[in-house]
């Protein structure tokens, strides 16, 4: 469980922050807009959270997956 939310909380941060710095870079509440960080490296931090999280939620689901009895 609190994989999942981790994984979720890097997946709003990645990808919300992505789309903030893509669609104007204001201030908001994205971790990474707060850190003194030049563009392209700013960018792929976001990136980096966003895949982080997908992997800590899929990688999650595909382990907890029941096992067929057959």
């Amino acid at each position: 469980m609190v994989v999942e939310l981790l994984g979720l909380a890097l997946l709003v941060q990645g990808g919300g922050g992505l789309v903030n710095n893509l669609s104007g870079g204001s201030k908001s509440w994205f971790l990474l807009n707060y850190l003194d960080i030049p563009g392209v490296p700013h960018l792929a931090g976001h990136a980096l959270l966003l895949v982080l999280g997908l992997v800590l939620v899929l990688g999650r689901k595909g382990r907890t997956r029941p096992k067929s009895g057959g």
